[in-house]
């Protein structure tokens, strides 16, 4: 694959994590208490806050994603390797969510290791081909 190949993929990936990450604000924005439960939380009006403040986040890092994903190779690479940082603390989080494993924190540790890894190997790869 080459260097073009590889930054291509990263805008892939990146713009379907920034659609992960939207639905995923908008159901904590909207439902966080529907939310909690589906993460095996015990919902509280603090749970609840803070999975509001969570999604407003994500709004904004979906955001971001969506927009770096037309940046050119290097920013690309570059918007991948902060969501290498922010989806492996995210992914790191998912694995100590007190409470029940549930089928949706199952999914985010599969969509976070997966994500984790494709922008690794991408950016490997994107790095490697451009030096050739």
């Amino acid at each position: 694959m080459d260097a073009i190949g590889a930054a291509r993929l990263i805008r892939i990936v990146l713009g379907a994590g920034a659609a992960v990450f939207f639905v995923s604000a908008l159901a904590l924005l909207l439902l966080p208490g529907t939310f909690a439960s589906w993460l095996g939380l015990e919902g509280t009006a603090s749970v609840d806050w803070v999975l509001r403040m969570l999604g407003a986040a994500l709004v904004g890092l979906s955001g971001q994603m969506w927009l770096v994903r037309r940046a050119d190779d290097a920013g690309a690479r570059g918007g991948a390797a902060v969501m290498i940082v922010a989806g492996g603390i995210m992914t790191i989080l998912t694995l100590t969510v007190p409470g029940d494993w549930t089928l949706l924190r199952w999914a985010y540790l599969i969509f976070g290791v997966s994500f984790v890894i494709a922008y690794g190997a991408l950016i490997a790869l994107s790095v490697r081909a451009s030096r050739l």
